[in-house]
């Protein structure tokens, strides 16, 4: 029996999968895997990422929501500018331009 010339299925994936998607991808996994990398250990120490909202045909512009502890939101939205600032140096394009907090509860 003849076996025929197979393909790894990650380059089926890579043919598969439009670019705009690998792109949002590529954002998502490093806010939440360097977060601390991106926006240093002062701030990545009360605020965490928690969840990231692209439009349905962008893959910039995306709204962020970032876990707060609920005594902290008042500084952590006068931070707000200063966290896009730091996220779109990061990547070098506006991957974010709106933050929301969630109050995390302890």
């Amino acid at each position: 029996m003849r076996t025929k010339n197979f393909q790894k299925a990650s380059d089926l994936f890579d043919q598969i999968i439009p670019d705009k998607l690998k792109q949002k991808t590529f954002i998502h996994n490093n806010i939440f895997n360097n977060w601390k990398q991106i926006v240093g250990e002062d701030i990545s120490e009360i605020i965490q990422p928690y969840n990231l909202k692209f439009l349905r045909y962008k893959i910039t512009e995306a709204t962020l929501t970032l876990e707060v502890n609920e005594m902290l939101v008042h500084q952590a939205e006068l931070l707000e500018n200063q966290i896009i600032q730091r996220i779109n140096f990061f990547f070098g394009i506006n991957a974010v331009i709106r933050l929301k907090f969630k109050k995390k509860i302890f």
